[in-house]
């Protein structure tokens, strides 16, 4: 039993640990326990795992009206739990983070069933640093977060990261040029859009050199298009989405993105140098840290957003652009933190802990 989700964050690792879980053994089955809230409604079916949901929400940061309501959703939400391990009877539970995650876990946990948590981030949720004080097992893709959990045993595996990040092959850009690469995520970052096409009149002194692929998400895709026609780099390539972003991604000699955990984790992956501007809002600030990680690395420059303007930007991206030894030394850097192995890793402390009668 698989339980959390939210965000892709969290679901993507979920399913490649549940496939290799039931690819070991053609007599298993996972299921997953997510929110009506989340993403898992629609792209855990389409994996082909079945999912059932409860009702929770969250409550850090919540207020008024919102607080109360998920407030009175903690027991409803921690009784269908309850009942949905009692119908399962599952050898092992994994909590993912996500708001479903704790009900279930601590309801197999006072079932006596074996449970686990994988932590993505290299700052622990609230969920999961409570949870781990009496969960069976934790796994973690940061050494950090297993000091913040105060775990000694925690399994450092890493981020569970799709096969085809660690075994793309870089197609060559046109001539000598160079190309970057901007992306925010499926949703795309208002402020990444807006600061890359103020950076535009830094960068003048590049349109001969630069080839530019910028992700913008669906808002915004015709503003930053236009924006591009009337710069100095008006054969920019600028799309709502990048599907699959794997070949964008090897194909770029910088990147700049935001710094969830598994971007950080795709980027190792094919080993590419990075600006990464963390999200301010995240959650216990987990986007810096994650980024500071491959910032110590030698990997990545990292810009608050407190820190970042479009001088900042476009002085940076030159820097690293202007210097193709500094790149690839970068994407060297920060291939040594990928983590080939996380989904084995993770699957073998399932394993060692699961109950088989």
């Amino acid at each position: 039993m698989v339980a959390g989700g939210g965000t892709g964050g969290h679901i993507y690792p979920a399913i490649a640990i549940a496939q290799e879980f039931v690819r070991r053994d053609k007599s298993r089955r996972a299921v997953f326990v997510g929110t009506l809230y989340g993403l898992e409604k629609s792209i855990v079916p389409k994996a082909g795992f079945p999912i059932e949901f409860i009702s929770v929400g969250g409550l850090k940061g919540k207020g008024g009206f919102n607080l109360i309501k998920n407030l009175v959703r903690l027991p409803i939400g921690f009784t269908q739990a309850v009942v949905l391990v009692t119908r399962y009877r599952p050898n092992v539970v994994l909590g993912v983070g996500g708001y479903s995650s704790g009900p279930v876990l601590v309801a197999a946990r006072l079932a006596g069933y074996p449970t686990a948590i994988h932590e993505q981030n290299a700052f622990p949720g609230v969920t999961n640093r409570l949870l781990s004080t009496f969960v069976t097992a934790v796994a973690v893709a940061f050494r950090e977060a297993a000091t913040r959990m105060k775990r000694s045993d925690a399994v450092i595996t890493g981020n569970p990261i799709r096969a085809e990040f660690f075994n793309v092959k870089r197609q060559p850009t046109t001539g000598n040029r160079q190309r970057l690469l901007i992306f925010g995520g499926s949703q795309g970052s208002h402020l990444l859009n807006e600061t890359m096409i103020d950076s535009l009149l830094f960068l003048y002194q590049m349109k001969d050199q630069l080839e530019i692929v910028h992700q913008t998400g669906p808002k915004e895709v015709e503003q930053v298009r236009a924006a591009y026609k009337t710069s100095a780099f008006p054969n920019a390539r600028v799309v709502a989405y990048l599907d699959p972003i794997v070949n964008e991604i090897a194909a770029a000699d910088l990147i700049v993105s935001r710094a969830g955990a598994m971007t950080i984790g795709e980027l190792a992956a094919v080993g590419r140098a990075a600006i990464l501007i963390p999200f301010a809002a995240a959650t216990n600030n987990h986007q810096e840290l994650n980024a500071r990680v491959v910032e110590r690395a030698g990997g990545a420059i990292v810009i608050t957003e407190s820190q970042l303007s479009p001088e900042r930007l476009a002085k940076a991206i030159a820097e690293v652009l202007s210097n193709p030894q500094r790149a690839a030394e970068m994407g060297a850097a920060a291939r040594s933190l990928a983590a080939p192995d996380a989904t084995k890793k993770i699957v073998d402390l399932l394993e060692k802990i699961e109950r088989t009668e």
